[in-house]
């Protein structure tokens, strides 16, 4: 059986970012951020990662983080909230449709909970 985590981590490859992560827990990301540091990708490269926090903040200013990695070292001090392109919520969506029983009892309302039911951007 897999290991439940409490993220997805994806390569991104963009010009502003390498790696793009979804929290998939409402508890605050600062709680498996050393999980997070251990993944093979945070651990061979570095760059910045994208954070959609969409389950912790909902869809506000907060939602997304932006924060510098270094061969497995997450800099906190270098995160800073970012407004990516809509390319990046709508991956959001694809991803937390294929996990529909954390949505359910999430913060998100159910307007937004049908957005992601119905692959809507919001």
């Amino acid at each position: 059986m897999e290991e439940y985590k409490e993220y997805i981590i994806r390569e991104a490859h963009t010009d502003e970012f390498e790696i793009y992560i979804v929290c998939l827990s409402f508890e605050s990301i600062a709680n498996y951020l050393e999980k997070i540091s251990q993944e093979e990708l945070i651990q061979t490269s570095k760059g910045k990662i994208l954070i959609d926090q969409l389950l912790i903040t909902g869809n506000g200013k907060n939602r997304f983080l932006l924060c510098e990695f270094d061969n497995g070292n997450i800099i906190v001090d270098s995160s800073e909230n970012v407004e990516p392109d809509d390319s990046y919520k709508e991956k959001t969506i694809k991803l937390l449709n294929k996990n529909k029983d954390i949505i359910e009892n999430s913060i998100l309302t159910d307007a937004e909970k049908n957005n992601i039911y119905n692959n809507v951007i919001f």
